[in-house]
């Protein structure tokens, strides 16, 4: 789980979360999630393997407000040869506010399909290896 702080800029004239911005949050989380397995996404890259976000889905139940902490919360859901799914659930407190998914390709450098390296997979599906930072701004 990590925490984000909801910024002035995310926000609509009414002072809400505006909901592209929840797949940054999405985004940051995931990597996030990723980096404290011990992955390194530019060390995937450098051996031609990218992973492309090719669906998502998000269900508002609640509105963000400026100023807001927020907590994502990342697994992932499902996993096959070639494709990863991650879901989140986005809490502030004890309260849901959003929940959701990305689902996302494995492609190599000319972007065709190819399997998960086992290695990858192996770190997407592990125990967390590195603990979470403490963010000053929190």
């Amino acid at each position: 789980m990590i925490p984000i702080r909801v910024r002035f800029a995310e926000t609509d004239l009414m002072g809400i979360v505006h909901h592209s911005s929840y797949l940054l949050y999405l985004e940051e989380a995931r990597v996030e999630y990723l980096a404290r397995r011990g992955a390194v996404y530019l060390e995937w890259v450098a051996q031609g393997v990218h992973f492309p976000v090719v669906d998502t889905r998000l269900r508002y139940r609640m509105a963000a407000k400026f100023y807001d902490v927020l907590e994502i919360e990342t697994w992932v859901g499902e996993a096959s040869r070639a494709m990863v799914r991650f879901d989140y659930l986005v809490r502030r407190g004890e309260q849901i506010l959003a929940e959701g998914y990305t689902l996302l390709a494995c492609i190599d450098d000319a972007r065709r399909p190819r399997r998960i390296p086992q290695p990858i997979l192996d770190q997407m599906l592990g125990p967390e290896r590195v603990p979470a930072p403490v963010d000053p701004a929190l």
